[in-house]
């Protein structure tokens, strides 16, 4: 309904933004840190997107989700905004990170300071991650003096 609404009107200060917003929704965003990760952390710096947001996995406690997934990687990166302050949370985090780690499954778990703080940095060193788990792409950097073209995406 947004989207149309936004599609009737002709003028709109803000039209790029809330479009891309709409977009993300549309495509399984649910916070402001995911949408923060697309739109800081993997598209500026050429970084494979997600292909699955949110989706289900069986866990301790039966049905989780995984923030994101990335086909053909075989990789996931959890996101963890203000709500996971709690030690409840935090350990059940914990939990989870140690039964994938007994699986074989390698989960960054990036907060706000990650995403929004270091972007580039972070894309950095998921480009080195994302490159162990076979991603054959290159990332770029998204500007002059951007970090990630200060090294190769092996190195971190």
């Amino acid at each position: 309904m947004l989207a149309a609404d936004l599609g009737a009107r002709s003028r709109h200060a803000r039209r790029g933004l809330v479009v891309a917003l709409i977009d993300d929704l549309a495509a399984g965003t649910h916070s402001v840190l995911e949408h923060g990760l697309l739109d800081r952390v993997l598209r500026p710096h050429g970084l494979p997107l997600p292909t699955r947001r949110q989706a289900p996995a069986r866990g301790r406690r039966g049905r989780e989700y995984r923030d994101t997934s990335f086909a053909g990687l075989d990789a996931h990166v959890e996101l963890d905004g203000g709500h996971h302050d709690g030690s409840g949370q935090k350990d059940s985090d914990a939990d989870r990170d140690l039964q994938d780690i007994a699986s074989g499954l390698v989960v960054p778990r990036l907060r706000c300071a990650q995403v929004f703080g270091w972007p580039c940095r972070t894309a950095r060193l998921l480009a080195a991650f994302f490159a162990l788990r076979g991603w054959e792409g290159s990332p770029h950097p998204c500007s002059p003096g951007c970090e990630v073209g200060s090294g190769t995406p092996g190195s971190p």
